[in-house]
Parts: structure tokens; sequence; C-alpha cells
């Protein structure tokens, strides 16, 4: 983060930032590095916890705080709250305070913000991140998918409320499709990467949200049992893809999203003449009214 911040600082003389997440530590780094610069937090979830952390920071460090605004007005940043200068600099992390629990993409929240952003950023404006790739992997999960059972009768009692409540993704009936979760991978027990990790879609904060679609069809490097697909955010902090900050399985403090199937399928790799499916078609539909992120498979013999 460290590095990219200060490649983008350097393509810009006297900037006006605006912070879009509820990242204190880009504030701050942002107000240090460059002492011509005037920032705007928006502290969409931290709010006053935001102001007073940067208080104290400024306090123990001994600066002022002169140069790092914390908007805190309901509406939505406009050219009256800037004095009429546009934005040259519109960057995020992208952290949401209150998001630890939820699915990578939920963390878009920074696109939406850009887009509502649209009358206040300068034409040239430039954008950290700069785009997002969804990420896959097919993985052997079999502890993950033992504990997702669907649960039917037990001892007379119904436990569909349950079922829906918890999210229950295996043995469910047909047509039923489980939905997307966030797990922390490290912590899902046993586990197995089945196929190499690829990119489904990318998505450009350079434009304003709206609806997208990818699809990648991997070939499976290891023989198992697919459980499902695990899928994250890269996020690619510059236009030359120099700074790129994945959320993949072997990041312990970011939740990877992951799309159980109702029945594992054994795989193989190709040419081992074992009968099992060599590879995979994935398709995903992003909403952005929703945030919500459709995705669709199909197994290859």
């Amino acid at each position: 983060m460290l590095t990219a911040l200060k490649n983008l600082l350097r393509e810009r003389v006297h900037p006006l930032c605006v912070v879009a997440d509820d990242s204190v530590f880009l504030s701050l780094l942002i107000a240090h590095l460059s002492k011509n610069s005037k920032v705007i937090a928006l502290f969409p979830g931290l709010r006053e916890r935001g102001v007073q952390y940067l208080k104290a920071v400024a306090d123990a460090n001994g600066f002022t705080t002169d140069r790092v605004e914390v908007f805190q007005k309901k509406k939505h940043l406009t050219l009256h709250d800037t004095k009429q200068k546009q934005v040259d600099l519109l960057i995020g992390e992208p952290y949401y305070y209150g998001n630890d629990g939820m699915l990578p993409w939920q963390n878009f929240r920074f696109w939406k913000e850009r887009t509502m952003l649209d009358s206040v950023l300068a034409e040239d404006v430039l954008v950290m991140p700069c785009k997002a790739m969804l990420k896959a992997c097919a993985m052997s999960l079999p502890d993950l998918w033992k504990s997702r059972r669907f649960l039917s009768k037990i001892e007379d009692f119904d436990h569909s409320i349950v079922n829906n409540t918890l999210g229950a993704c295996g043995d469910l009936p047909e047509p039923q499709e489980g939905p997307l979760l966030p797990f922390f991978i490290w912590q899902c027990g046993e586990t197995k990467e089945l196929s190499e990790t690829f990119t489904v879609m990318e998505f450009d904060f350079s434009k304003s949200i709206g609806p997208c679609y990818g699809k990648a069809q991997v070939e499976f490097t290891e023989q198992g049992m697919c459980h499902g697909f695990v899928l994250w955010i890269d996020w690619v902090m510059d236009a030359k893809n120099s700074v790129v900050l994945t959320t993949g399985p072997d990041e312990r403090y970011w939740k990877q999203g992951v799309k159980l199937l109702s029945q594992p399928v054994a795989v193989g790799v190709r040419g081992s003449n074992t009968g099992n499916c060599c590879s995979t078609l994935l398709e995903a539909t992003f909403d952005p009214s929703s945030g919500e992120l459709a995705v669709k498979h199909v197994f290859v013999i």
C-alpha cells in the first residue's frame, strides 16, 4: 500500500484526496507523504470513532490534522463541500468497518462510492484501486461440506428453517442450490487445491458501477473429490499492475466466498483414464443493484 500510494502521489502536486472507505491508515499516510495535499476521509462506518482515532494519533505524534477532514454529513460529498475544487485522487484500501463477516465483493461499496462521487471527480482523476479481479479455485473441502449438509427430519422435527437460516449446501434436494458463504479457508479443516487459480472476470473502477459477466474454463491439476469453489478478490492498486493486494485462501485476515456443491464430484487430471471430470466451466454475474454475485458451474469429462 505504501509503494502504491507513493507512486500515485508523484503524479499530483497539490492534490485533493478523498479516502472513500474506513481506512484510517490511508488518511494519515497521505497527509504524511504529501505535505501539499488536502485529505477528506469519508469513514462511512467509523464516523465519530474515526475522528477520535485521528485526533489521538495527532496528539501522540505532535502534529495537527488540519489537512485531514472527516466528512460527517449524511448527504453525499458535493463541490460545495470541497470549495469548488475537484477531487484529484480517490483512494481506498478498501476496508469497510462491519464488513468483516461478509463476502469479498461486498467491499465493492468502494465502486458504488466512486460512482456517487462522479460529480466531484476531475476528468483525469486517479482511482486507487483502479480495478479488481474475481479469482477462483476448485477445492476439496470435506470438513466444511459435512458441516453445511442439509438437515432433513431428525426425531420427527422438521429442520427446514435451520437449513434456510444457516445456509445449508450439501445434500440439497434438486433443484435447490446452496448460497455463497463467507469463510476463512484456513479455518475450514482439511483442504486441497484441485486446480490452478484462475480469473473469472475483472471490474474497472475508472468507470461507473455496472453489471458484469465473466466466465473461465480451467483444467484440474489434482485428483480428488471437488466439494466446491473458493472465490475472492484481488485488488489491483495501480494501472501498471505492479501492486496487487490479494485476499485469497493463503491470506489469514480476509474471508473468501465459498460455493459448495450439492454433491461432491470426482475429478482428475486429463489423460489419467479414470473417467473423472477433467475440467470445469465457471460463470459469474455481478448485479450492481443488489451487490450480489451469481455463480454457475459445469463439469466436463
